[in-house]
Protein backbone atom coordinates (compact mmCIF):
# COMPACT_ATOMS: atom_id res chain seq x y z
CA UNK A 1 0.00 0.00 0.00
CA UNK A 2 1.24 3.37 -1.03
CA UNK A 3 -0.02 6.58 0.50
CA UNK A 4 -0.50 9.71 -0.59
CA UNK A 5 -1.47 12.71 2.27
CA UNK A 6 -1.57 16.48 2.60
CA UNK A 7 1.01 17.64 5.27
CA UNK A 8 1.77 20.66 7.27
CA UNK A 9 4.67 21.79 9.38
CA UNK A 10 3.52 24.66 11.65
CA UNK A 11 4.37 23.89 15.74
CA UNK A 12 1.21 24.94 16.53
CA UNK A 13 -1.37 22.73 13.82
CA UNK A 14 -2.62 19.63 14.75
CA UNK A 15 -2.45 18.49 11.19
CA UNK A 16 1.23 18.49 12.05
CA UNK A 17 1.67 16.85 15.31
CA UNK A 18 -0.70 13.87 14.14
CA UNK A 19 1.18 13.24 10.72
CA UNK A 20 4.21 13.00 12.12
CA UNK A 21 3.22 10.49 14.34
CA UNK A 22 1.36 8.82 11.31
CA UNK A 23 4.02 8.93 9.32
CA UNK A 24 6.52 7.32 11.76
CA UNK A 25 4.63 4.48 12.67
CA UNK A 26 4.21 3.90 8.52
CA UNK A 27 7.87 4.42 8.43
CA UNK A 28 8.41 1.33 10.71
CA UNK A 29 5.71 -0.63 8.55
CA UNK A 30 7.42 -0.46 5.46
CA UNK A 31 4.41 1.67 4.18
CA UNK A 32 5.66 4.32 1.68
CA UNK A 33 3.92 7.89 1.47
CA UNK A 34 3.99 10.91 -0.66
CA UNK A 35 3.49 13.79 1.33
CA UNK A 36 2.19 16.96 -0.53
CA UNK A 37 2.44 20.70 1.21
CA UNK A 38 0.43 23.55 -0.14
CA UNK A 39 2.88 26.99 0.00
CA UNK A 40 0.92 30.45 0.08
CA UNK A 41 4.47 32.21 0.05
CA UNK A 42 6.53 32.72 -2.35
CA UNK A 43 9.85 31.65 0.04
CA UNK A 44 9.92 28.99 2.78
CA UNK A 45 12.30 27.96 5.33
CA UNK A 46 13.07 23.77 4.91
CA UNK A 47 10.84 21.00 6.42
CA UNK A 48 12.51 20.39 9.65
CA UNK A 49 9.72 18.18 10.83
CA UNK A 50 10.61 16.30 7.94
CA UNK A 51 14.24 15.82 7.70
CA UNK A 52 14.22 12.59 9.30
CA UNK A 53 12.20 10.82 7.07
CA UNK A 54 13.50 8.27 5.20
CA UNK A 55 13.62 8.96 1.61
CA UNK A 56 13.13 5.23 0.14
CA UNK A 57 9.69 5.27 2.09
CA UNK A 58 9.22 9.27 1.72
CA UNK A 59 8.54 11.55 -1.04
CA UNK A 60 7.85 15.24 -0.20
CA UNK A 61 6.09 17.26 -2.81
CA UNK A 62 5.61 21.14 -2.35
CA UNK A 63 2.77 23.01 -4.28
CA UNK A 64 3.33 26.55 -4.16
CA UNK A 65 0.07 28.57 -4.77
CA UNK A 66 1.07 32.02 -3.71
CA UNK A 67 -0.95 33.18 -7.06
CA UNK A 68 -3.64 31.32 -6.35
CA UNK A 69 -5.51 33.89 -3.44
CA UNK A 70 -7.61 32.38 -1.62
CA UNK A 71 -9.71 35.48 -0.30
CA UNK A 72 -9.82 36.71 -3.91
CA UNK A 73 -10.84 33.85 -5.50
CA UNK A 74 -13.96 33.24 -3.13
CA UNK A 75 -14.78 36.71 -3.37
CA UNK A 76 -14.35 36.83 -7.52
CA UNK A 77 -16.82 33.31 -7.90
CA UNK A 78 -20.28 33.44 -8.14
CA UNK A 79 -20.24 29.54 -7.02
CA UNK A 80 -18.90 26.66 -6.15
CA UNK A 81 -18.09 25.51 -9.62
CA UNK A 82 -16.32 29.21 -10.19
CA UNK A 83 -14.10 28.48 -7.49
CA UNK A 84 -13.11 25.29 -8.93
CA UNK A 85 -13.04 26.27 -12.02
CA UNK A 86 -10.38 29.14 -10.74
CA UNK A 87 -8.23 26.46 -8.77
CA UNK A 88 -8.00 24.30 -12.12
CA UNK A 89 -4.38 24.67 -13.02
CA UNK A 90 -3.81 23.44 -9.33
CA UNK A 91 -6.25 20.56 -9.43
CA UNK A 92 -3.94 19.50 -12.66
CA UNK A 93 -0.88 19.69 -11.00
CA UNK A 94 -1.93 17.68 -7.96
CA UNK A 95 -3.37 15.25 -10.79
CA UNK A 96 -0.12 14.82 -12.53
CA UNK A 97 1.37 14.16 -9.30
CA UNK A 98 -0.90 11.56 -8.45
CA UNK A 99 -0.37 10.06 -12.21
CA UNK A 100 3.61 10.34 -11.43
CA UNK A 101 4.14 9.02 -7.43
CA UNK A 102 0.94 6.50 -8.22
CA UNK A 103 -0.80 6.14 -4.74
CA UNK A 104 -2.98 3.55 -3.80
CA UNK A 105 -4.78 5.16 -1.27
CA UNK A 106 -5.89 8.99 -0.36
CA UNK A 107 -6.06 10.24 3.42
CA UNK A 108 -6.91 13.88 3.56
CA UNK A 109 -6.14 15.91 6.50
CA UNK A 110 -8.88 18.91 7.51
CA UNK A 111 -11.12 20.29 5.50
CA UNK A 112 -9.66 23.59 3.87
CA UNK A 113 -9.13 24.75 0.59
CA UNK A 114 -6.18 23.08 0.21
CA UNK A 115 -7.57 19.03 1.12
CA UNK A 116 -10.85 19.78 -0.87
CA UNK A 117 -8.44 20.29 -3.99
CA UNK A 118 -6.47 16.99 -3.25
CA UNK A 119 -9.75 15.14 -3.08
CA UNK A 120 -11.12 16.68 -6.41
CA UNK A 121 -8.03 15.81 -8.36
CA UNK A 122 -7.43 12.13 -6.45
CA UNK A 123 -11.45 11.22 -7.41
CA UNK A 124 -11.00 11.95 -10.43
CA UNK A 125 -8.16 9.54 -10.27
CA UNK A 126 -10.22 6.65 -9.14
CA UNK A 127 -8.54 6.65 -5.78
CA UNK A 128 -10.70 5.46 -2.55
CA UNK A 129 -10.36 9.06 -0.17
CA UNK A 130 -10.18 8.85 3.72
CA UNK A 131 -10.88 12.65 5.44
CA UNK A 132 -9.37 12.63 8.38
CA UNK A 133 -11.09 16.12 10.44
CA UNK A 134 -8.76 18.69 11.89
CA UNK A 135 -11.21 21.59 12.73
CA UNK A 136 -14.28 22.11 11.30
CA UNK A 137 -14.28 24.63 8.25
CA UNK A 138 -17.92 26.19 8.34
CA UNK A 139 -17.32 26.65 12.05
CA UNK A 140 -13.91 28.57 11.97
CA UNK A 141 -15.26 30.47 8.99
CA UNK A 142 -18.89 31.47 10.51
CA UNK A 143 -17.76 34.71 11.54
CA UNK A 144 -17.35 35.56 7.54
CA UNK A 145 -20.36 37.50 6.17
CA UNK A 146 -22.77 35.65 5.16
CA UNK A 147 -21.81 35.55 0.98
CA UNK A 148 -17.88 34.09 2.17
CA UNK A 149 -19.26 31.72 4.79
CA UNK A 150 -22.06 29.80 2.73
CA UNK A 151 -18.56 28.95 0.39
CA UNK A 152 -16.95 27.82 2.73
CA UNK A 153 -19.94 25.81 3.86
CA UNK A 154 -20.69 24.32 0.07
CA UNK A 155 -16.85 23.35 0.20
CA UNK A 156 -17.12 21.66 3.21
CA UNK A 157 -20.37 19.95 2.30
CA UNK A 158 -19.01 18.75 -1.13
CA UNK A 159 -16.49 16.04 1.03
CA UNK A 160 -19.85 13.65 1.14
CA UNK A 161 -19.32 13.57 -2.69
CA UNK A 162 -15.99 13.17 -2.32
CA UNK A 163 -14.75 10.88 0.36
CA UNK A 164 -15.25 7.32 1.11
CA UNK A 165 -14.61 6.55 5.02
CA UNK A 166 -14.66 9.44 7.47
CA UNK A 167 -12.17 9.34 10.87
CA UNK A 168 -13.41 12.31 13.67
CA UNK A 169 -11.40 13.01 16.61
CA UNK A 170 -13.97 13.11 18.86
CA UNK A 171 -17.94 12.36 18.91
CA UNK A 172 -18.26 16.71 19.73
CA UNK A 173 -16.64 16.68 16.05
CA UNK A 174 -18.55 13.93 14.59
CA UNK A 175 -22.04 15.07 15.46
CA UNK A 176 -21.32 18.57 14.76
CA UNK A 177 -20.42 17.49 11.29
CA UNK A 178 -23.69 15.15 10.82
CA UNK A 179 -26.01 18.31 11.99
CA UNK A 180 -24.37 21.23 10.97
CA UNK A 181 -22.50 20.32 7.58
CA UNK A 182 -23.76 17.37 6.38
CA UNK A 183 -27.72 16.93 7.04
CA UNK A 184 -27.28 12.97 7.75
CA UNK A 185 -25.85 10.69 9.92
CA UNK A 186 -22.72 9.01 8.72
CA UNK A 187 -22.16 5.07 8.44
CA UNK A 188 -19.14 5.15 7.19
CA UNK A 189 -17.43 7.32 10.26
CA UNK A 190 -15.04 6.19 12.68
CA UNK A 191 -13.85 8.18 16.27
CA UNK A 192 -10.48 7.65 16.67
CA UNK A 193 -8.51 11.06 19.30
CA UNK A 194 -5.45 12.25 18.34
CA UNK A 195 -2.42 10.26 19.64
CA UNK A 196 -0.26 12.01 21.74
CA UNK A 197 3.64 11.37 22.73
CA UNK A 198 4.57 13.13 26.03
CA UNK A 199 7.35 12.93 28.02
CA UNK A 200 6.35 11.29 31.16
CA UNK A 201 5.40 13.37 34.36
CA UNK A 202 8.42 14.16 36.28
CA UNK A 203 8.42 14.48 40.07
CA UNK A 204 9.35 17.98 40.41
CA UNK A 205 6.45 19.71 41.70
CA UNK A 206 4.80 22.55 39.88
CA UNK A 207 4.68 25.87 40.39
CA UNK A 208 1.11 27.21 42.00
CA UNK A 209 0.59 30.59 40.49
CA UNK A 210 1.18 30.30 36.97
CA UNK A 211 -1.37 29.84 34.18
CA UNK A 212 -0.41 29.46 30.49
CA UNK A 213 -1.78 28.79 27.21
CA UNK A 214 -0.55 28.02 23.63
CA UNK A 215 -2.84 29.01 20.62
CA UNK A 216 -3.07 31.10 17.80
CA UNK A 217 -5.40 34.89 18.18
CA UNK A 218 -8.23 33.12 15.54
CA UNK A 219 -11.44 33.84 16.56
CA UNK A 220 -12.47 30.11 17.46
CA UNK A 221 -9.32 29.33 20.19
CA UNK A 222 -10.96 32.54 22.34
CA UNK A 223 -7.46 33.19 23.38
CA UNK A 224 -9.43 36.46 24.47
CA UNK A 225 -11.04 34.73 27.47
CA UNK A 226 -7.33 33.57 28.43
CA UNK A 227 -6.60 37.48 28.53
CA UNK A 228 -9.72 38.39 30.74
CA UNK A 229 -8.81 35.48 33.35
CA UNK A 230 -6.12 37.04 33.67
CA UNK A 231 -7.23 40.30 34.22
CA UNK A 232 -9.69 38.70 36.79
CA UNK A 233 -7.41 36.65 38.67
CA UNK A 234 -5.40 40.17 39.33
CA UNK A 235 -8.38 42.17 40.12
CA UNK A 236 -9.04 39.10 42.90
CA UNK A 237 -5.35 39.87 44.52
CA UNK A 238 -4.32 36.73 42.99
CA UNK A 239 -0.65 36.89 42.24
CA UNK A 240 0.12 35.04 39.15
CA UNK A 241 2.19 35.53 35.98
CA UNK A 242 0.52 33.97 32.09
CA UNK A 243 2.30 33.03 29.19
CA UNK A 244 1.19 32.24 26.08
CA UNK A 245 2.92 30.75 23.37
CA UNK A 246 1.47 32.11 19.93
CA UNK A 247 2.28 33.64 16.59
CA UNK A 248 4.99 36.20 16.68
CA UNK A 249 2.78 38.27 14.19
CA UNK A 250 -0.21 38.17 16.66
CA UNK A 251 1.76 39.28 19.70
CA UNK A 252 1.39 43.67 18.57
CA UNK A 253 -0.94 45.36 20.51
CA UNK A 254 -1.48 42.23 23.50
CA UNK A 255 -1.56 42.76 26.72
CA UNK A 256 1.74 43.97 28.22
CA UNK A 257 1.70 41.57 31.45
CA UNK A 258 1.51 38.87 29.36
CA UNK A 259 4.65 37.22 28.89
CA UNK A 260 4.58 35.64 25.22
CA UNK A 261 6.84 33.29 23.00
CA UNK A 262 6.89 31.65 19.42
CA UNK A 263 5.71 28.76 18.55
CA UNK A 264 8.72 26.52 19.44
CA UNK A 265 9.80 22.18 18.58
CA UNK A 266 8.57 19.29 20.66
CA UNK A 267 11.16 19.19 23.19
CA UNK A 268 10.85 22.86 24.46
CA UNK A 269 6.71 23.21 24.29
CA UNK A 270 6.89 19.85 26.78
CA UNK A 271 9.07 22.31 28.92
CA UNK A 272 7.09 24.95 28.68
CA UNK A 273 4.10 22.74 29.96
CA UNK A 274 6.16 22.14 32.56
CA UNK A 275 7.20 25.14 33.78
CA UNK A 276 2.98 25.95 34.22
CA UNK A 277 1.20 25.39 36.97
CA UNK A 278 -2.05 24.96 34.64
CA UNK A 279 -2.67 25.10 30.96
CA UNK A 280 -5.66 26.80 29.46
CA UNK A 281 -7.49 26.26 26.39
CA UNK A 282 -10.90 27.68 26.23
CA UNK A 283 -11.93 27.56 22.65
CA UNK A 284 -15.45 28.45 21.10
CA UNK A 285 -15.00 24.78 19.12
CA UNK A 286 -12.04 22.60 18.89
CA UNK A 287 -12.43 18.76 17.30
CA UNK A 288 -9.75 17.50 19.87
CA UNK A 289 -6.92 19.83 21.55
CA UNK A 290 -3.89 18.55 21.43
CA UNK A 291 -2.27 20.74 23.67
CA UNK A 292 -4.11 19.93 26.91
CA UNK A 293 -3.53 16.72 26.21
CA UNK A 294 0.12 16.70 25.58
CA UNK A 295 0.17 18.52 29.08
CA UNK A 296 -2.19 16.50 31.14
CA UNK A 297 -0.01 13.94 29.99
CA UNK A 298 2.84 15.31 31.41
CA UNK A 299 0.75 15.55 34.62
CA UNK A 300 0.27 19.61 34.29
CA UNK A 301 -3.67 20.49 35.08
CA UNK A 302 -5.36 21.68 32.42
CA UNK A 303 -8.63 23.51 32.04
CA UNK A 304 -10.45 23.08 29.04
CA UNK A 305 -13.80 24.34 27.25
CA UNK A 306 -16.78 21.92 27.42
CA UNK A 307 -16.55 22.86 23.62
CA UNK A 308 -13.44 20.67 23.03
CA UNK A 309 -13.32 17.30 21.83
CA UNK A 310 -10.40 16.39 24.71
CA UNK A 311 -12.94 16.97 27.04
CA UNK A 312 -14.27 13.69 26.60
CA UNK A 313 -11.20 12.06 27.01
CA UNK A 314 -11.06 14.09 30.35
CA UNK A 315 -14.31 12.96 31.37
CA UNK A 316 -13.63 9.12 30.60
CA UNK A 317 -10.32 9.38 32.75
CA UNK A 318 -12.20 10.82 35.85
CA UNK A 319 -11.50 14.32 35.81
CA UNK A 320 -14.37 16.60 34.52
CA UNK A 321 -13.19 18.65 36.80
CA UNK A 322 -10.91 19.81 34.36
CA UNK A 323 -13.74 21.06 31.63
CA UNK A 324 -16.11 24.10 32.14
CA UNK A 325 -17.94 26.04 30.22
CA UNK A 326 -15.92 29.37 29.40
CA UNK A 327 -18.60 31.87 29.51
CA UNK A 328 -18.86 31.99 32.79
CA UNK A 329 -15.32 33.07 33.29
CA UNK A 330 -15.80 34.09 37.03
CA UNK A 331 -16.45 30.38 37.73
CA UNK A 332 -13.35 29.70 35.43
CA UNK A 333 -11.21 31.93 37.81
CA UNK A 334 -12.15 29.82 40.51
CA UNK A 335 -11.40 26.31 38.55
CA UNK A 336 -8.05 27.67 37.83
CA UNK A 337 -7.20 28.81 41.49
CA UNK A 338 -8.46 25.03 42.36
CA UNK A 339 -6.50 23.17 39.98
CA UNK A 340 -3.09 25.36 39.36
CA UNK A 341 -0.37 23.28 40.77
CA UNK A 342 -2.05 20.52 41.40
CA UNK A 343 -0.42 17.57 39.94
CA UNK A 344 -2.81 14.73 38.01
CA UNK A 345 -3.39 12.08 40.04
CA UNK A 346 -0.79 9.45 38.62
CA UNK A 347 -3.61 7.03 37.61
CA UNK A 348 -5.60 9.43 35.62
CA UNK A 349 -2.11 10.38 33.51
CA UNK A 350 -1.75 6.67 33.29
CA UNK A 351 -5.23 5.96 31.83
CA UNK A 352 -5.18 9.10 29.39
CA UNK A 353 -2.21 8.11 27.58
CA UNK A 354 -3.37 4.61 27.20
CA UNK A 355 -6.59 6.11 25.58
CA UNK A 356 -3.75 8.23 23.13
CA UNK A 357 -0.75 5.98 22.98
CA UNK A 358 0.23 6.56 19.21
CA UNK A 359 0.81 2.76 18.38
CA UNK A 360 -2.85 1.78 19.33
CA UNK A 361 -3.98 5.02 17.08
CA UNK A 362 -1.92 4.53 14.77
CA UNK A 363 -2.54 1.02 14.19
CA UNK A 364 -6.27 1.49 14.14
CA UNK A 365 -5.99 4.34 11.05
CA UNK A 366 -3.19 2.36 9.02
CA UNK A 367 -6.09 -0.81 9.64
CA UNK A 368 -8.58 1.47 8.00
CA UNK A 369 -6.19 2.59 5.10
CA UNK A 370 -6.12 -1.25 4.60
CA UNK A 371 -9.85 -1.90 4.62
CA UNK A 372 -10.60 1.10 2.26
CA UNK A 373 -8.42 -0.17 -0.10
CA UNK A 374 -9.55 -3.95 -0.57
CA UNK A 375 -13.12 -2.72 -0.72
Amino acid sequence: MKLLTNIAREHLGGITTTNNSLLSFLAGQKCPVVGLEFETARSMKGPIAMDGADPELFEHYIVNIHDFPLDSIIAASANIEEIKNNFQPVIEEIGRLIETTRPDVVLINGTSYFPWLIAIAAKKAGLPIILRYHGVSSKEKSNLPEEMRNKFLKIEKSFIDLADTFIFPSRLCQEAVEKEVFDKKLSNAYVIPNPVQAPPAGDQELPHRKIGAVGRLFWIKNIEAFFRLHEILTEQSWEHSASLVTEANDMKNLPPTIEYFVPMENKKIFDFYQSQGIIIAPSHFETFGNVPMEAVCMGVPVLVSDQMGCAEILIAAGLGNMVIDFSDLEAAASRVKELCGQKVPAEAVEKIRKMLDPDMINGRIHKILQQVLNK
